[in-house]
């Protein structure tokens, strides 16, 4: 494998075309620093690149072992580190360092951190009475779903429960609204061609919820694109999740 090392520094740089899976959300997440928290380890987040996309049986394991070697914790790998590498491996892409192949595996493994590490965020179990909860949806035809994991993590983070919801239809929403209350609604949006069904999305879920529900538009294209994500009806079109719960006072 050629050598993917990058400088974290890197990570603020835009990307197009098939890196939508390193989702401009996920980049604004990396290049943030939380309060208390300091830089970026760079060779931890290479060490996760190589692991992720090399062939080593048990890669994500071997990381996590990394990570507690270093004394990293949980929430810092899934809003940090994850979010940094997935830039990375859309660098190597669209630099010809990495195959398809390479790319597919690396974001499947990056996943696979992240659900190893979500019983450490436990949001979704606390009393329902006191905690807000946002259903973050994934529109049909998403072929990535990497940064609604870290978006929905993130916001478990912050004691917001949450409701993933992946390429639903009509009738899927109408049956879960019935039967949830969700104080707001994320999509995240990978590319121009799934503009328009999120904005059948925001308009089903104002029709379903009598328009009580807020709903915010993030993802990929947000920097390029935030004209037309803005006619989607949306209340709000950002990559911010600070922005989100602000805005939306999910706090």
């Amino acid at each position: 494998m050629r050598d993917i090392s990058f400088e974290v520094e890197r990570a603020n740089g835009s990307l197009d075309g098939f890196v939508g899976l390193a989702l401009e959300a996920i980049g604004r997440l990396a290049a943030r620093r939380r309060d208390g928290v300091g830089e970026l380890r760079t060779a931890l987040v290479n060490r996760l690149v190589e692991l992720a996309t090399g062939p080593e049986l048990g890669a994500m394991d071997l990381c996590l072992d990394d990570f507690r070697g270093a004394f990293v914790a949980s929430e810092d790998i899934a809003a940090k580190y994850v979010p940094a590498a997935a830039r990375q491996i859309g660098l190597a892409w669209e630099a010809d360092q990495l195959s398809f192949a390479q790319v597919t595996v690396g974001v499947a493994r990056l996943q696979e951190l992240l659900h190893a590490l979500q019983s450490d965020f436990t949001a979704d179990s606390s009393d329902p009475t006191n905690t807000s909860t946002v259903l973050v949806i994934v529109p049909p035809g998403e072929q990535h779903t990497l940064g609604a994991l870290v978006v929905a993590m993130g916001l478990r983070r912050k004691g917001i429960s949450v409701r993933l919801l992946f390429a639903p239809g009509l009738s899927d929403l109408s049956r879960l609204m019935a039967t949830n209350r969700f104080d707001a609604a994320l999509i995240t949006v990978g590319s121009m061609e799934r503009v328009e069904i999120s904005a059948k999305l925001v308009k089903t879920l104002s029709s379903l919820t009598k328009g009580r529900m807020r709903v915010a538009i993030g993802g990929a294209i947000v920097a390029q694109r935030a004209e037309a994500l803005a006619k989607t009806g949306a209340d709000l079109v950002t990559n911010d999740l600070s922005v989100v719960i602000s805005e939306f006072a999910l706090a």
